[in-house]
């Protein structure tokens, strides 16, 4: 079940953050001049790491204000996202976005940006307010695999396994025909985007119904999302699995560029670069791209699919079943029944905060949950069930098939 957005918490929690940034900048009566505060450094950042080359993909002399999106503060500490939209005009592409981790020293703070040897480093010194243990070890696993570039990249496609996806446009840079050829563009079965493998989940650019998606994974890869709406409800940094709910596809342009069909503009990137797809496998499918932007095609043995096709998702490793992260409320763990019910018996328990996969969903004893009563319960793929009062799928309904 989706936690509901609490408008006033999220107000809340900006206001805090926002309050936050001030207080670290403001200087004391005594205190030497501050240096720039957080929101111009990480701009200034951003804009010193990506963009040159952001200038060159998107052919302007002229790019916007990157984003800033604090969403954790803790003293010293603070983390978000920063994002630079699409330049006004560019027809094609999605905008670049990298996470941000930063620490006040002394009137001067330290910006690193994901998918850096600085983040990993500046990551496992933060405080667990601002960064939790599993993310860190992501970060870290991130980091480390990175020097083993293989071109399987053990992920699948962004859609259940043995279904097949229209792949609308072929191998094309993440502005159109800008290189790296990072990106391809996938619609088709019921338009539910699903995570193409194990990592953590964080959105940038949110914009009313979108965003922004990236899922870091611990395999030296990181995967980015565009054009969906009705997003996951999952908190950033949320552990997700391959085939866990991420959106749905749509036109949404929440941070610029255009969509003349609803779609999935999915890239790949190795750090916070994007990376070219040419002959990459992913989801069983090695991807080689044409002559031109939107062109080329995808190979599986003697199969060859090229633009307007149909790509089956024969997946890339680790489970494919639908995922979600258990929510016990006030309590450290929650009860596995034998059967859709609380009549049954309990069979085991499950950690707060432990992502399980389920295999198939059944209707049962209504049970008053963390975000209300519900009937819905899921069974998990060791035959163990739980209500689904207690487990964040990021959707109100079923997210597999009935048992």
């Amino acid at each position: 079940m989706s936690r509901p957005l609490s408008a006033r918490r999220f107000a809340a929690l900006f206001s805090a953050l926002a309050a936050g940034v001030v207080v670290l900048v403001a200087p004391s009566a005594t205190a030497a001049a501050p240096g720039p505060d957080l929101a111009t450094t990480v701009r200034a950042t951003m804009l010193q790491q990506h963009g040159e080359a952001l200038k060159r993909q998107w052919d302007t002399q002229t790019l916007r204000e990157p984003l800033f999106e604090p969403t954790r503060t803790s003293g010293a500490w603070v983390f978000g996202s920063t994002t630079i939209p699409m330049a006004y005009g560019q027809e094609h592409g999605a905008p670049h976005m990298a996470l941000f981790l930063a620490r006040k020293e002394r009137s001067a703070w330290r910006v690193e940006l994901d998918g850096t040897a600085g983040f990993a480093a500046l990551a496992a010194q933060a405080p667990s307010a601002v960064l939790g243990d599993g993310e860190k070890r992501t970060f870290a696993a991130n980091q480390n695999s990175r020097a083993q570039a293989l071109a399987p990249t053990g992920l699948g496609l962004p859609w259940p396994v043995n279904v097949a996806w229209w792949m609308g446009g072929g191998p094309h840079g993440n502005s159109g025909t800008s290189r790296p050829f990072s990106s391809i563009d996938f619609n088709g079965g019921d338009g539910r985007v699903l995570s193409a493998g194990n990592g953590r989940v964080y959105k940038s650019c949110v914009v009313g119904r979108s965003a922004l998606v990236k899922v870091v994974h611990d395999n030296g890869y990181s995967t980015t999302y565009y054009h969906m709406y009705n997003l996951t409800t999952l908190a950033d940094g949320s552990a997700v699995r391959t085939g866990t709910y991420l959106g749905n596809i749509g036109n949404e342009l929440p941070c610029g560029g255009s969509s003349t069909g609803a779609h999935v503009h999915f890239s790949l990137l190795r750090g916070n670069s994007h990376i070219s797809v040419n002959g990459m496998t992913i989801g069983g499918w090695t991807f080689y791209e044409g002559s031109q932007a939107y062109g080329g095609y995808a190979q599986r043995g003697s199969t060859r699919v090229s633009v307007g096709g149909r790509v089956t998702n024969y997946g890339g490793g680790g489970t494919t079943l639908p995922t979600g992260t258990v929510d016990a409320g006030a309590n450290s763990t929650v009860n596995l029944r034998s059967g859709p019910g609380l009549t049954h018996s309990a069979v085991g328990t499950v950690a707060d905060g432990a992502v399980v996969s389920i295999a198939c969903t059944s209707r049962g004893e209504a049970v008053d949950g963390v975000w209300g009563r519900t009937d819905l319960w899921n069974r998990l793929d060791d035959g163990k069930w739980i209500s689904d009062g207690f487990v964040d799928t990021g959707s109100d309904g079923p997210v597999a098939a009935a048992c």
